[in-house]
């Protein structure tokens, strides 16, 4: 039966795997067709000078870049019982390398690996995981905390390794290993959903049963309550693929031409002599004594590789890229002798599976945390170079730093094309999925109002809040004095002015949102913060109908209410990857945050809402340092029982 690769340096006192014979773990990935490592030989002629090669990152950072090549994720494979598969998935702590001047990096993993291996099954087969916990010690990373009098720094000490001119954070160093594993867009009941209060202590294991009804790139987490921020960063985090014979009739590029790209973010310690140690540092900057600016750290990870590099035939690739990262988006563009190359990203799939066409995109592919995209890149006209995928941000110049933006070194990684080879036969097509289409006027709920959900920044308790929403009766309404709490007008396009009242805003307020099994909901987000949020909806599934930018600054931020209305300004397009099916959705600009009263504009972000699975879920912002506070029960049930025996 196959084996594992080691893909880490496990330490003396942290056991090897054992009782590998349970399962079908594949090398590499090298026959489960999720690409694989491959030497330079592969690719130079004799006499032929590679391109691209490592170079310096920015100073402070300590370590170079692309000197190590992107390694794939091991691939898990379950084993069939029957009417349905079946697997086992240990978490371990385990020493992992990221980077070959650095020393291994103590982590809670999902068997050994971080990212964790990449689950892959087939469509429609039913999936039950025994996910074992088997982690030790107290988690592995160092929480710290600074600040400064007079807000935000222009060059923040998160932009850089180790702890000094921090303060520690409270009751993280000695967190015990309790876990509850969430598989992020899989529909599934709320019972197998790895609900967060259901821990699962070492030396037990969570039962959970996966309907396994979608062909696409999910992907699995901790989503332990109150600590995903630093279990997640731990090195919690996988894969899960799975495919189905429509994907498979397409022809798309496979084996080691298709490469998954799992982004993170981490940060280190420094010894006394000021070298990097392994140690992770979870390290954020407080606005004032209890506001935290949202998490970014200095060294980006691919596969659990700091800034690697992979080589590449000039042929057509297809990549499934995932963002992991706790709270950053990543503005991914392509560069070319350091010029971004319009349209080389071509979108075929987005967080829940294939889309219609392949859509190029012109600028950023702005992914937040939990998005997933799929997609093409052609390197055939780049035979003999190397190119850059980095990070961006809007007004910076494409491959430049942004220090005050959390920017400090925007490479992500670098492919080094090689001069000869064959480009192969594949051309995208264009048509992908058949049975894919985009939501009508038909397939809108009628005779029934939507849900809204209002975000907004900081209150007295200095953490941005998840308002859940009612509208009121036009004669409740006026007799309401503005502005008042918890009272929020909108004015739209064709300026009718709708008044929202708070029902809802901590997590234990009752009175959760309650769905039909098989209910279609539209779901209002009105972002009046400036910091953007990614939002996710368990048990369900959606397409986003509309993105418009909206005038807040009638918002009274002391009030807690607007004193003129949330005013309709002009509607945005929606983003290649923002047009498939979908369970995250980022609501509010990905540029950078301009605040006062005429900075950021706000955002209202509607979205189609399908609940085909039932049971106690939740909804809530997915960046993690978020998640705590902006995170709301959400109950599907089946339609009958909401009223049988005359209750209502």
């Amino acid at each position: 039966m196959p084996t594992i690769r080691r893909m880490e340096n496990a330490s003396a006192e942290i056991p090897d795997p054992s009782g590998l014979n349970r399962r079908t773990l594949l090398r590499g990935g090298a026959v489960a067709g999720l690409g694989a490592l491959v030497s330079s030989s592969a690719f130079a002629a004799p006499g032929e000078e590679a391109p691209g090669g490592p170079e310096p990152s920015a100073p402070g950072l300590l370590l170079t870049k692309f000197r190590d090549p992107l390694r794939t994720p091991p691939v898990l494979r379950p084993r069939g019982r029957g009417g349905y598969d079946e697997l086992t998935v240990r978490l371990r702590t385990a020493d992992v390398t990221v980077h070959s001047q650095l020393e291994p990096v103590r982590m809670w993993t999902y068997e050994g690996s971080c990212p964790g291996p990449t689950i892959e099954t087939v469509r429609g087969r039913p999936l039950r995981v025994a996910w074992e916990n088997q982690l030790t010690g107290n988690i592995p990373v160092t929480a710290v905390e600074f600040g400064r009098p007079g807000g935000p720094m222009p060059d923040p000490l998160s932009n850089y390794p180790g702890t000094e001119g921090c303060r520690e954070v409270p009751g993280v160093a000695d967190l015990e290993p309790w876990a509850a594993v969430h598989l992020h867009g899989m529909l599934t009941g709320g019972g197998n959903d790895g609900w967060m209060e259901n821990l699962v202590a070492p030396g037990e294991a969570q039962l959970s049963a996966y309907p396994n009804g979608q062909a696409t790139t999910l992907w699995y987490h901790d989503h332990t309550h109150h600590v995903s921020r630093f279990s997640v960063y731990a090195g919690l985090a996988g894969l899960f693929v799975s495919r189905d014979a429509e994907e498979r009739a397409l022809d798309l590029p496979r084996g080691r031409h298709e490469v998954p790209l799992v982004l993170s973010d981490r940060n280190f310690a420094l010894d006394g002599s000021g070298a990097l140690t392994g140690r992770l540092v979870h390290k954020v900057e407080m606005v004032n004594a209890r506001l935290m600016r949202v998490h970014a750290a200095p060294y980006t990870l691919v596969n659990g590789v700091i800034w690697p590099y992979l080589e590449v035939q000039p042929r057509w690739y297809r990549f499934r890229i995932v963002n992991t990262a706790n709270s950053r988006i990543y503005r991914l563009m392509l560069l070319a002798d350091g010029r971004p190359v319009p349209g080389a990203l071509q979108v075929i799939g987005t967080d829940q599976g294939l889309i219609d066409r392949p859509l190029p995109v012109e600028g950023a592919l702005n992914l937040s945390s939990g998005e997933r995209a799929d997609v093409l890149v052609d390197f055939g006209a780049f035979r003999g170079r190397s190119l850059k995928l980095v990070n961006t941000m809007e007004g910076v110049t494409p491959g430049d730093s942004s220090t005050r933006h959390d920017l400090l070194e925007p490479d992500v990684m670098q492919f080094r094309v090689a001069g000869r080879g064959s480009a192969g036969r594949f051309t995208p097509p264009g048509r992908l999925s058949p049975t894919f289409r985009r939501p009508t006027h038909h397939d809108l709920p009628h005779g029934s109002r939507p849900r809204w959900v209002v975000l907004v920044g900081p209150g007295s308790a200095d953490v941005p809040e998840l308002w859940e929403m009612e509208e009121t009766e036009e004669a409740d309404a006026e007799g309401i004095t503005l502005p008042s709490p918890g009272i929020v007008q909108v004015e739209d396009a064709g300026g009718t002015v709708t008044t929202l009242r708070r029902t809802a805003m901590r997590y234990d307020d009752g009175d959760a949102f309650t769905v039909a099994h098989h209910g279609v909901e539209v779901w209002k987000y009105l972002n009046l913060a400036a910091s953007p949020h990614p939002m996710h909806i368990h048990l369900a599934h959606f397409q986003v109908l509309s993105r418009e930018k909206y005038d807040v600054t009638g918002f009274d931020r002391t009030v807690r209410g607007t004193a003129a209305p949330a005013a309709f300004l002009e509607a945005a397009e929606l983003e290649p990857h923002e047009l498939g099916e979908k369970d995250t959705i980022r609501v509010g600009t990905a540029g950078p945050i301009t605040p006062g009263p005429n900075g950021t504009p706000g955002e209202l972000v509607t979205v189609l809402v399908r609940f085909p699975v039932v049971g106690r879920g939740v909804h809530h912002c997915h960046m993690l340092e978020h998640e705590q506070h902006m995170v709301r029960p959400l109950v599907v049930g089946p339609a009958g029982h909401r009223h049988a025996g005359g209750h209502h």
